[in-house]
């Protein structure tokens, strides 16, 4: 059996990579910058204004309707 190097190109991996102009890395690296911005302007620790954040949006959720899929 031939082995042959693999290309990436054309493959689902890439097109999603594609469709985001930062992709996954940044992606990532934009959302744990916003992170330390949130903590420092709330005075908190990073854990800290992850839980206050995600709290404040399930708060958001609820007053919303709760619902998974809501009508535009």
């Amino acid at each position: 059996m031939k082995i042959t190097e693999h290309s990436r190109e054309g493959s689902d991996w890439v097109d999603d990579i594609q469709r985001h102009s930062r992709g996954r890395v940044g992606r990532a690296w934009q959302t744990r910058q916003d992170v330390r911005r949130y903590a420092a302007e709330q005075g908190l620790s990073e854990e800290a204004a992850v839980k206050k954040g995600l709290d404040e949006k399930a708060t958001e959720f609820n007053e919303a309707g709760a619902e998974i899929y809501s009508k535009a």
